[in-house]
């Protein structure tokens, strides 16, 4: 008996236990009312005057919910649809809860996938929150995944951004100490140059002097040689004097446009005076009349004008006679050659040798013995300066020589400058916090669609390119990062691009996001001659990334 007293007692015990339970878990449940978060069931507690959240005006709590507008920001009706500006809050157990307008609710359409904001349409909604929540867990588990191998590529693009900065840094100094050597050396050998060039070109211009004294001394003779020519032609008689009567012969010497010399032009002509011998002719009357002069020896050679042929056989047979004629003509000429015909010639040419050798005799002693050498001055063969003599060739060779080794030693001064100039830019790039966006200078990325190619060149530019043939347009040029101020790596902006038709310069913003991989995933032109261009990368991968999944609990 007193077992089975202590049975149920026990029973009773565990009963009350029960209940205990449940009463407590009752007890914690969460009231709100339909529609409202758990982060804004503060608001709304039961039995107390409820105040709008805009805090415009307080009304007692059982008007809230009850289909009547009172709110101007609608947070009085959360769940239903009287106020147009309202919000619905699905919890979505199960799935990510979200936000709805409040018109939404009981319109037929089931937006919720717990169903709860139809809850008053008489649709048939099916709740698919946990089917929805678990691909969506699925896909976050996938997205973490690439994040986590994302996240160990970009540790090793760290680690190569480090050394590569520091492999850079050590190359820099290397090539600062190599500049200095070479401004040394250019300066040194500035000198040398200098120093060969002084003697060079003094030698080269005694060179040049005395080229021109021949020149001077030989066109005198020449102009001399054409002032006796024309004196013989204008002495018609042949006394040995110009009188004014010959002057006034050559119409070409008018000086006052009538076409005719008069006596007094003709008598000034002549200095002043009716005659001149040959040696007053050259000395004053020449030089005044030698650019109008025409010599009576040039005449214009007359045109013969071209004879029809006529005829038809007749003319042929008498064009295959001269021929015939012609060819007779030839063979006597080839025997007239073999049996010494044309010796007369020879020795014009031979006369012709002398003469030049006459002329050229001024100055030969200068020029006697000429080293074969390009000459400075081209033009006819009396016209080019002959070769350097022996001494003064050394002297170009020496003076030559050290321009080259000056400019050898400038060239490679400039490169080493060159190569100091892009590391210093390219350390001055800012590559992310730790360096991860290094590895992308001075690539660039592409991505093509059904009418163009784009082209990511990072920290430097974004082009645009016809598929099918045509001209590259630039969408910007880099300018800096442009992510938010807590995520500030996360767009990259590129400006100054090529102008629209009667618009802006083109730009692009670049959003960045994680993946295994390094590409452009999208293009678009949200407004235009604006850009938008996704791209992945490794370096964007975070640690630790949460799926930022919402679930409601409750």
């Amino acid at each position: 008996m007193a077992v089975r007293v202590a049975a149920l007692g026990g029973r009773s015990l565990g009963l009350g236990l029960l209940l205990l339970l449940v009463a407590a878990a009752a007890a914690t449940e969460v009231k709100r009312p339909r529609g409202v978060s758990l982060q804004n069931r503060h608001f709304y507690e039961e039995n107390i005057p409820f105040t709008c959240l805009d805090g415009s005006k307080t009304i007692p709590f059982h008007e809230v919910n009850d289909d009547y507008c009172d709110c101007k920001d609608g947070s009085d009706e959360p769940g239903t649809s009287a106020c147009p500006n309202g919000s619905y809050h699905c919890s979505n157990a199960g799935h990510r809860s979200e936000y709805i307008p409040s018109s939404h609710v009981n319109d037929g359409i089931c937006d919720c996938c717990d169903t709860t904001d139809e809850y008053n349409s008489g649709a048939t909604c099916l709740n698919t929150c946990k089917e929805q929540g678990r691909k969506e867990r699925e896909n976050m588990q996938k997205m973490a995944e690439m994040a986590k191998e994302g996240f160990k590529l970009k540790q090793q693009l760290i680690e190569d951004a480090k050394k590569s900065r520091e492999d850079k840094q050590l190359k820099l100094a290397e090539l600062q100490k190599e500049k200095a050597n070479w401004e040394i050396q250019v300066e040194s050998l500035r000198t040398v140059k200098e120093a060969a060039e002084q003697p060079e070109q003094e030698a080269k211009d005694t060179h040049k002097n005395a080229w021109d004294e021949v020149q001077a001394a030989h066109n005198l003779e020449k102009n001399k040689a054409k002032a006796a020519e024309t004196f013989k032609e204008l002495d018609d008689n042949e006394d040995g004097f110009i009188t004014m009567n010959e002057i006034q012969t050559h119409a070409e010497l008018d000086s006052d446009g009538d076409g005719v010399v008069s006596e007094q032009e003709a008598e000034t002509l002549l200095g002043g005076v009716s005659h001149v011998d040959v040696a007053s002719f050259q000395e004053v009357v020449w030089a005044g009349i030698q650019d109008k002069y025409k010599s009576e020896a040039v005449t214009e050679t007359p045109i013969v004008p071209e004879v029809p042929v006529e005829g038809g056989a007749d003319s042929s047979r008498e064009v295959d006679h001269e021929d015939h004629r012609k060819d007779e003509d030839e063979d006597d000429y080839g025997e007239g050659q073999d049996e010494g015909v044309g010796d007369d010639d020879s020795e014009d040419d031979g006369e012709e040798e002398e003469e030049e050798e006459e002329e050229d005799g001024a100055g030969e002693d200068y020029y006697k013995n000429r080293p074969s050498h390009v000459p400075e001055k081209e033009g006819t063969e009396e016209e080019k300066m002959p070769a350097y003599d022996e001494e003064t060739q050394v002297l170009i060779d020496v003076a030559e020589k050290a321009r080259n080794e000056f400019s050898e030693a400038e060239k490679l001064l400039k490169e080493v400058e060159s190569s100091i100039g892009s590391i210093e830019k390219e350390l001055l790039v800012d590559f992310g916090p730790d360096g991860e966006y290094a590895y992308m200078f001075d690539q660039c990325y592409e991505m093509t669609t059904n009418e163009y190619v784009y082209k990511l060149c990072p920290f430097n530019k974004v082009a645009q390119k016809p598929k099918h043939g045509g001209s590259e347009t630039n969408l910007g040029v880099w300018s800096s990062w442009a992510g938010p101020e807590n995520n500030k790596f996360s767009f990259m902006k590129y400006d100054h691009g090529t102008g629209c038709w009667q618009g802006p310069n083109r730009s692009t913003m670049v959003k960045l996001s994680c993946g295994r991989e390094t590409m452009v995933l999208s293009t678009s032109e949200p407004s235009r001659c604006e850009y938008l261009m996704e791209f992945s990368t490794p370096a964007f991968c975070q640690e630790g990334v949460h799926d930022g999944s919402d679930h409601d609990e409750l």
